[in-house]
This record gives C-alpha cells, sequence and structure tokens, in this order.
C-alpha cells in the first residue's frame, strides 16, 4: 500500500466554520492526481465516518483542529464544511483565524492510502502521471503550501465583515487574537479593549 498527500488551499466562510476543496482531480506538483472515482470514495469517507482535522499531518490529540463532516463532490472538487475546536479551550484555533483574516493562504492536505492506481500520459506535461483511482482517507490537515499552485482561494468572511453584509453577526474582536470580546475584554487573552 502506498500513502498519499493532496494540498489544496482553504478558507473560511460567514458562518464562523471553515471550507475548502480536500482534492481535485488536478494533477499536483509530484505529478499525481486523483481520479474522479477516488474523489467520489473520499466523499463517501467523510460522509460516512467524518475526519479530523488536524495541523501538519501531526497526529496527536492536542493537534486536533476540528473535524469534518461534511463532504460534497462538485465539478470534480471535493468540497468539505469544517467544524472548528473551541476557540476557547485550544489556542490552536484563534492563530489559526487570525492568519485567515490576515489573508495568509493556507492549504488543505489529505493524508490516507492509496488501495489501486495506474499511470496515464499527460500530453501537456509530456510524461506519465500517477492516477490514484481507488482511496481510503484517514485525515485532513492544515498546512501552509497547497500542492495545487494555482487553487487558493479568496477569504469571503473578511470582505462580508467589512462591508457588513446582511447575515454576518457583527461582533468585536480582539485586534490581538480575534476572539470575541466582553465589555471591552478578550474571553481568551484579556487584553482590554
Amino acid at each position: 500500500m502506498n500513502s498519499f498527500n493532496f494540498i489544496i488551499p482553504l478558507q473560511k466562510d460567514v458562518s464562523g466554520d471553515l471550507t475548502g476543496i480536500a482534492s481535485t482531480t488536478n494533477i499536483d506538483k509530484d505529478d499525481e492526481k486523483m481520479s474522479e472515482e477516488a474523489l467520489k470514495s473520499m466523499v463517501s469517507d467523510i460522509k460516512t465516518a467524518g475526519v479530523n482535522l488536524f495541523e501538519n499531518h501531526e497526529h496527536g490529540w492536542q493537534n486536533t483542529l476540528g473535524v469534518i463532516k461534511n463532504a460534497d463532490l462538485v465539478n470534480n472538487q471535493v468540497q468539505v464544511g469544517i467544524t472548528l475546536d473551541d476557540a476557547t479551550t485550544n489556542p490552536k484555533i484563534p492563530m489559526l483565524l487570525n492568519k485567515l483574516k490576515k489573508g495568509i493562504m493556507l492549504g488543505l492536505s489529505v493524508g490516507g492510502n492509496v488501495l489501486n492506481y495506474k499511470w496515464e500520459y499527460d500530453k501537456n506535461l509530456g510524461k506519465k502521471v500517477k492516477v490514484l483511482d481507488k482511496v481510503k482517507v484517514y485525515e485532513v490537515s492544515v498546512v501552509g503550501i497547497p500542492s495545487n499552485s494555482d487553487s487558493f482561494l479568496s477569504i469571503p468572511m473578511a470582505i462580508a465583515k467589512s462591508a457588513k453584509l446582511p447575515g454576518f453577526p457583527i461582533i468585536t474582536d480582539c485586534p490581538l487574537c480575534y476572539s470575541h470580546t466582553n465589555n471591552g475584554v478578550c474571553s481568551l487573552c484579556l487584553t482590554q479593549i
């Protein structure tokens, strides 16, 4: 069995959860790609059992950032919805959200096992690429460099907040850690606002 990792960008949506593209049929930097069947099995794995969201493929319990239980295959992309851990008990969550709010591009990397693959000639690259036909996804991680260099996404939450769009809750955030404030005091880092 072979293992695999695909890295795709991540964004924060207006509801407070994260959304992103976990995988696509595009060729990655390692000249590998997922088949549509592999993407379908990935969606099924996520919807059936869910997978944890980790940081940088570090799989200790303290490295969990959230959980992914929702996935859909849209236009040969596995779109995922991520529920983050509680920011008041997991100090990595405010740091992650701060990076996203600042416009730092973060990626998603899917980890699991390759159960079946084939080789296919790609005329654009002028060489053979590995096509993963059947996979078992075990986890998804937030990473700094996505494999698919064309798939950076915008961060619509920052745009919605600054424009005060309807349906977006206007919450005073701590300028230091971006956690919620209560009566001028950050609920996480206790900074006076």
